[in-house]
C-alpha cells in the first residue's frame, strides 16, 4: 500500500489511568491464529460484526478479520444507560440489512444477546502477551471494510470501502494535516462512529501514527483523563465533536504545549464553545481546526484553521475550511453536494445516489463562499447529540407506534443546549389534560427502548400548541421556536434567580431518582447536573442518587434558627365571587383570619369571567402569549399572576352561573386569531378587559357553558393552579349542581352571606386539608382590596342595531372603555363621521367636554342619567331607559339578535346542548328576582 501500515503503536488507558501498550506487529501470530479460526466459520467476502470495547482485543479481531478476507463492521457497544431492548434490536436490524455472516463478541455482549441472533455468535481466542518478534504483515495487500453512515444512529445504512479508497483518502487528508511520525493522536471516540473509526484508528494505522485511546465510558466518568493523557504521552492531535469541547472547557484548564491540532467535527461547531475551550487551555486559535466530514466520503470533506464566521439567516456560522485535495463541492438550492475519488456511489448495492456530474447530496445546507464551506443546517430534521445522529421523523414514528392516541399530536424536537454544547431531544405531546398528566417518564422510557436515545425529555402541552403546516404536518422549527420563547418568557416572569433543585426536577424529570447517578445519567446528563449544581458548590459522587442530592439541597436552603427569611410572606386570598355575596366580609374578618392562620392575610377581589374562561385564558397566558410581541397583556398578566400567587381562591355560584346565560364572554384565542365578532362584545369597567381590543380574542356564548360542567371546571382550574378553591352556594335554584360545595348560604341573597360563619367554616376547612396553604410574598399596599367591579359583564351586541344607529346620526359621543365595542370606532372611521370618547356618561364627566355631538352611545356603562340628547345604550339594550330622546326612531330599532355560537379556538369545547339546563337557569334567575336581589349601579 506504500504506507506505513503496521508501524503504529496504540496505548489503551483504563479508568484508573493504567496504560496497556499495543504494537500490532508484535501480535501478528495471534492475529494469524484468529484469522484462521474465522476462516473456518465464514467464507471469504463475508461481513462480520465486532462487539468489543475500545481495547486490544478489538484491534486484534479487526485485523484478523481482514487477514481472513472478511469485511469487519464495528458495532455499537452497549452501555448501562442504553435500552437493552433497543440495542438487541439494532444488532438484529444490522444483521438483516448489512447481511452479517456472524458476530464476534466479548463475554458481556454474548451474555446480553444470548440466543436472540439468527447467525453464529462467536467468542474470540484468548489474548496472550505479545511476541518478541514480528512474524508477518499486519495488513493484507487488499481488503474491504464496512462502516455505518451516521445519517441516523438508529439502524443506519452500511457503507463499504476498499483499502485503495482508504489509502487514497488517508493521503489526501494527510496532505492538509501533515502528520509526522512523532505525532500522537489522543481519542476517547467510539470506534463504531466514523470519526473515531477512520480518523483515530484506520488512518493512523495506515499512516503509521501512534494513538492513545480510552473507552468513551472511561472519558465520560472522568473527562480530565484526556488532558492527563496529553501531558503524559505528549499527544499532538485530538478529534472531538463540539459537545466534547464544551465538556473539556469545564475541566480545570491547563496549558498543553504539545498539542498542535484540535479538530472539531461531527456536529455543528459553536464559536462560543470553541473560544471558551481555547481560553481555558490558553491555546492559540491557530491550533483549532473546524472540520466537515461524513461516512459517505470515508471521512473528511473540508478542514480549516481558526474561527472564521459568515452570517447566514441572522446566525454566525463557523467556516469548516476548504475542501481537502480531490474533493469538489457545490450547492444546489442551498444543499451541499460533494464529489471525490473516494466518495460513495450507493448504499447497500442500491441505486446510484450521484447526479450526472458525480456529486452526491449530503442532506446538509450551507454556502460555499470564496473556497470556504459554511454549514448552516440540515435538510432533514435531525438531532445531533455528541456526534450521534437521529432522524426526528423516525422518533415520531416510534412515538406513534407505542402510543397510537398521540398520533398527530406529538413531535420530537432538537434543541441546542448551550450548557453542554450539543443538541438534546424533547418530545412535545398535546393533551387535553396536559397539566394533569404528571411525569412523562413512561413515554420517555418506552422511547429510549425503541430508539436508542440515552435520554429523552417529555413535556405535555395544551391542544393547538404545535403549529401545523397547510398539509397537516407539525412544523418542527416553529414548535421549537415557540417552546424556546415560552421557557425564556417564563423565566422572565418568575425572575432570574437560579433554583438548582427546580432545575434538577426539570432537567431530570424522566430519570429514576432512586438510582445512583453513575447508573442513570449518561455523559451529557452528568455534565448538565454539574452545571446545575455549580452555584451550590456541591460535589456529587457516582454513588449518590438524585434523591440524595435533593435532600442535601433542601437542608442547605432552610433558614437557620434566629435568621429571617428575605421578604415577609402570608396568606393571599383572591375572591372571584360576586362582590355582594361578601358584602358583610370586612377588614375585621380579614384580621380574624390572620389570627387564626398565625400570619398576615391579604384579601383581594378580582372581577373575572367564569372559571372555564379563566382556565382557558390562563393556558393562553402561560403557553401562547410568549408568541406575541404585543405589550397589551398588562391587565391580563396582573390577574394571572395574582391567581398563581394565591393561597386560596373564593368563588360563588352567582359569579359562575347566574350571569352566564345572558352573557357572551371574550376568550383569548389559542390560535392567536381575532374573531371579527369579538369587536361587537361590550364590556363595562372591569380591569381585566382593559386592553382586549388589542389582543387575539374569540367569543364564548354563556349558553355554551353548561351548568353541569361548573364543578368539574373549578376542579380543573384548582389543579392547574395548584391552589384550593373554596365554593360558596347562594342560589337555591342551582342546588342540583352545588350540593358538594364547601359553604351553603342559609340567608337571603339581598344581604350577603353570614361573614362570621364564613370565617369559622373557612378556618375549619383549611384545618382539614392534608396540605397547609402556601404562603405568598406580602405587598406593601392595602391588605383589603375590593375596588374591582362586583361581577363580570360582557355581552354580544346586535350588529343591526349598531349599524342602524350609526347610519342615523352624524356625530357621536362614545361612553365606555376602548376595549368595548371597537367595531363602533372602526365603522365611524370608515364612514368618516366624527366622534369623541369618554369613560362615563355621567353629567359631570360630559360637562368637561366642549365638543358638539348628536348622539350619546353607551358602549359599556349602564345607569339612567338625565340628558337632553339622544341616548342609545348598546350593552344589553332591553330596558326602557336605554333608548332615550329618540322619538319615533326608537320604534324602528332592533334590540336582540341571535345568540352567537362560540369560537372553537379556546381550551374548552363543550358538546352539551344549549337547552340542557336552560329551564333550571330560568327558574333560578326568576327566584333571584323574586328575592329582591339588589341592583348594584356601577
Amino acid at each position: 500500500m506504500n504506507l506505513a501500515a503496521g508501524k503504529s503503536k496504540f496505548v489503551f488507558l483504563d479508568e484508573s489511568g493504567q496504560a496497556f501498550e499495543f504494537v500490532p506487529a508484535l501480535y501478528s501470530d495471534q492475529i494469524l491464529e484468529t484469522s484462521q479460526f474465522l476462516s473456518t466459520q465464514l467464507k471469504v467476502g463475508s461481513t462480520i460484526g465486532l462487539l468489543f470495547k475500545s481495547e486490544i482485543c478489538l484491534i486484534i479481531v479487526w485485523l484478523a478479520s481482514l487477514r481472513a478476507g472478511l469485511k469487519p463492521l464495528v458495532l455499537q457497544y452497549p452501555t448501562r444507560k442504553q435500552s437493552r431492548l433497543y440495542w438487541v434490536e439494532s444488532v438484529a436490524h444490522t444483521i438483516t440489512n448489512v447481511g452479517l455472516g456472524a458476530v464476534l463478541a466479548d463475554d458481556h455482549c454474548r451474555s446480553v444477546l444470548g440466543s436472540s441472533l439468527q447467525i453464529p455468535l462467536l467468542a474470540p481466542l484468548q489474548i496472550r502477551p505479545p511476541s518478541a518478534s514480528f512474524s508477518g504483515d499486519v495488513l493484507p495487500a487488499r481488503f474491504d471494510i464496512i462502516q455505518l453512515s451516521s445519517g441516523t444512529t438508529g439502524f443506519r445504512k452500511a457503507v463499504e470501502f476498499s483499502s485503495e479508497h482508504l489509502a487514497r483518502h488517508a493521503k489526501d487528508f494527510d496532505a492538509v494535516l501533515k502528520l509526522r511520525r512523532s505525532d500522537k493522536i489522543v481519542s476517547w471516540l467510539p470506534l463504531y462512529h466514523d470519526m473515531g473509526y477512520v480518523a483515530c484508528f484506520v488512518m493512523p494505522l495506515l499512516l503509521g501514527i501512534d494513538v492513545v485511546m480510552m473507552d468513551p465510558i472511561t472519558w465520560t466518568q472522568k473527562p480530565e483523563i484526556l488532558f492527563d493523557a496529553i501531558e503524559r504521552f505528549g499527544c499532538t492531535v485530538c478529534y472531538m465533536p463540539n459537545f466534547g469541547f464544551e465538556v473539556m472547557a469545564r475541566v480545570k484548564g491547563r496549558r498543553l504545549p504539545t498539542m498542535r491540532r484540535w479538530i472539531s467535527c461531527s456536529e455543528p461547531v459553536s464559536e462560543a464553545t470553541s473560544k471558551k475551550f481555547l481560553a481555558a487551555i490558553q491555546a492559540s486559535y491557530e491550533t483549532f481546526s473546524p472540520c466537515y466530514a461524513m461516512a459517505e466520503n470515508i471521512f473528511a470533506v473540508s478542514i480549516g484553521t481558526g474561527l472564521k464566521t459568515l452570517c447566514i439567516d441572522g446566525v454566525d456560522v463557523v467556516s469548516c475550511g476548504t475542501p481537502i485535495p480531490g474533493v469538489q463541492i457545490k450547492t444546489v438550492d442551498g444543499e451541499i453536494w460533494v464529489k471525490s475519488p473516494t466518495s460513495l456511489q450507493n448504499y447497500d448495492q442500491g441505486p446510484d445516489i450521484r447526479d450526472d456530474d458525480g456529486y452526491y447530496p449530503t442532506g446538509d445546507l450551507g454556502e460555499f463562499v470564496d473556497g470556504d464551506l459554511f454549514v448552516s443546517g440540515r435538510k432533514q430534521d435531525l438531532l445531533v447529540q455528541g456526534g450521534r445522529k437521529f432522524i426526528l421523523s423516525d422518533i415520531d414514528l416510534k412515538l406513534n407506534e407505542a402510543f397510537p392516541d398521540v398520533r398527530g399530536r406529538g413531535a420530537a424536537l432538537a434543541f441546542k443546549d448551550v450548557r453542554i454544547g450539543t443538541e438534546t431531544p424533547l418530545i412535545l405531546i398535546e393533551a387535553q389534560e396536559f397539566f394533569a398528566r404528571g411525569s412523562g417518564k413512561p413515554v420517555a422510557t418506552k422511547l429510549k427502548d425503541m430508539t436508542g436515545l440515552d435520554q429523552v425529555d417529555v413535556e405535555f402541552v395544551p391542544p393547538r400548541f404545535l403549529t401545523k403546516t397547510s398539509s397537516g404536518k407539525i412544523n418542527r422549527k416553529k414548535a421549537a421556536a415557540d417552546w424556546t420563547r415560552l421557557r425564556m418568557v417564563a423565566g422572565e416572569r418568575h425572575g432570574t434567580v437560579r433554583n438548582p433543585l427546580a432545575e434538577m426536577k426539570t432537567s431530570f424529570a424522566n430519570v429514576d431518582w432512586n438510582e445512583p447517578v453513575g447508573n442513570c445519567l449518561d455523559s451529557l446528563s452528568r455534565t448538565i447536573l454539574d452545571i446545575v449544581l455549580q452555584p451550590t458548590g456541591l460535589q456529587v459522587s457516582r454513588l449518590q442518587t438524585l434523591n440524595d442530592i435533593q435532600t442535601v439541597l433542601e437542608a442547605k436552603s432552610k433558614v437557620a434558627p434566629g435568621e429571617t427569611s428575605p421578604g415577609a410572606t402570608g396568606i393571599l386570598i383572591i375572591s372571584l365571587a360576586n362582590r355582594p355575596t361578601l358584602t358583610k366580609f370586612s377588614e375585621l374578618h380579614r384580621l380574624r383570619l390572620s389570627d387564626a392562620f398565625g400570619c398576615e392575610v391579604t384579601f383581594e377581589h378580582l372581577c373575572l369571567p367564569p372559571s372555564a374562561i379563566i382556565l382557558s385564558d390562563m393556558i393562553f397566558y402561560d403557553y401562547f402569549s410568549p408568541r406575541l410581541s404585543s405589550e397589551e397583556l398588562v391587565s391580563v398578566g396582573y390577574a394571572m399572576r395574582q391567581l398563581k400567587r394565591a393561597s386560596m381562591i373564593i368563588t360563588d355560584d352567582m359569579a359562575e352561573m347566574t350571569w352566564r346565560y345572558e352573557s357572551t364572554y371574550p376568550v383569548l384565542s389559542h390560535n392567536l386569531e381575532r374573531d371579527p365578532r369579538a369587536d361587537l362584545i361590550s364590556f363595562r369597567w372591569q380591569q381585566y378587559t382593559r386592553n382586549h381590543h388589542n389582543l387575539p380574542i374569540g367569543l364564548v356564548c354563556g349558553m355554551d357553558m353548561p351548568l353541569l360542567a361548573t364543578s368539574d371546571t373549578l376542579e380543573r382550574l384548582s389543579a392547574y393552579l395548584n391552589v384550593p378553591i373554596y365554593r360558596i352556594a347562594v342560589v337555591q335554584g342551582f342546588g342540583a349542581y352545588t350540593r358538594d360545595w364547601e359553604f351553603r348560604s342559609a340567608g337571603s341573597h339581598r344581604v350577603g352571606v353570614d361573614a362570621d360563619r364564613l370565617v369559622d367554616e373557612l378556618v375549619a376547612w383549611v384545618g382539614r386539608r392534608p396540605q397547609p396553604l402556601k404562603q405568598s410574598s406580602i405587598s406593601t399596599g392595602s391588605r383589603f382590596s375590593v375596588s374591582d367591579l362586583p361581577h363580570f359583564c360582557s355581552h354580544a351586541v346586535n350588529k343591526a342595531l349598531v349599524d342602524r344607529v350609526l347610519d342615523h346620526f352624524d356625530s357621536f359621543c362614545i361612553a365606555g372603555e376602548q376595549a368595548s365595542l371597537p367595531y363602533v370606532r372602526a365603522e365611524l372611521a370608515r364612514m368618516g363621521k366624527p366622534y369623541i370618547q369618554v369613560s362615563s356618561h355621567a353629567p359631570e364627566m360630559l360637562a368637561k367636554r366642549q365638543e358638539v355631538y348628536d348622539c350619546i352611545l353607551l358602549c359599556g356603562p349602564v345607569g339612567d342619567f338625565s340628558q337632553d340628547l339622544p341616548i342609545v345604550a348598546l350593552q344589553h339594550a332591553d330596558a326602557p331607559w336605554r333608548f332615550r330622546n329618540l322619538g319615533g326612531f326608537a320604534d324602528s330599532l332592533p334590540v336582540f339578535g341571535d345568540m352567537p355560537r362560540s369560537s372553537t379556538d379556546w381550551y374548552y369545547s363543550f358538546n352539551l346542548s344549549r337547552q340542557n339546563d336552560r329551564e333550571i337557569w330560568s327558574k333560578a334567575r326568576a327566584q333571584l328576582i323574586s328575592d329582591d336581589l339588589p341592583v348594584v349601579v356601577d
